[in-house]
C-alpha cells in the first residue's frame, strides 16, 4: 500500500517568497508602465526575432516557446496549493495576454484589464506569503 506523500506546494521558505514577491511585482509594474492595454506598435510576442530571422521561423519559434511555457506553467498549476494557484494564473495570464489577443481577436481594451487584476491578486497572494512566513520565522526561533 502507497504511502501518502506529502506536497508542500512552491513557496516553502521566506527566500522563494521574497522571489515571488519580487518578481510578482515587476511584473505588474510593467503591465502599469505599458498602460492597461498593449502599445499600438509593438510586438504581442514575447520574443520579437523579427529583425533577424524569416517571419515563419519566426513564428514558429515563438509558438514552441509559448507551448514550453504552458507546459510548465500547467505543471506550477499541477504542484500550487491554496493562494499558490492565484499566483501561477496570475503570471501565466501576464505572459500569455500577447497570443491570446493575437489568435482570437479580442480588443486590446478587454484583454488589457484581465493581466492586471490577475497580477493584482498574485501580488497580494505573495504579499500574504511574504507576511505569514516573516512571522513564522520569529516563532521558530522563540521555540528553540
Amino acid at each position: 500500500m502507497k504511502q501518502p506523500v506529502h506536497n508542500p506546494g512552491l513557496i516553502e521558505d521566506k527566500r522563494v517568497a521574497i522571489g515571488v514577491f519580487c518578481l510578482t511585482t515587476l511584473l505588474i509594474l510593467t503591465d502599469l508602465r505599458h498602460g492597461i492595454a498593449t502599445p499600438k506598435h509593438g510586438s504581442y510576442w514575447l520574443f520579437d526575432s523579427r529583425w533577424f530571422l524569416p517571419p515563419r521561423v519566426a513564428m514558429a519559434v515563438n509558438l514552441l516557446f509559448y507551448v514550453y511555457l504552458l507546459w510548465i506553467g500547467i505543471s506550477f498549476y499541477r504542484a500550487a496549493q491554496g493562494p499558490e494557484l492565484l499566483i501561477v494564473v496570475g503570471w501565466l495570464a501576464a505572459i500569455f495576454r500577447g497570443p491570446i489577443q493575437c489568435l482570437f481577436s479580442i480588443s486590446p481594451d478587454v484583454v488589457g484589464y484581465i493581466p492586471f487584476v490577475a497580477l493584482l491578486s498574485a501580488l497580494l497572494a505573495s504579499a500574504y506569503f511574504l507576511f505569514k512566513l516573516s512571522s513564522a520565522a520569529p516563532q521558530q526561533h522563540s521555540q528553540e
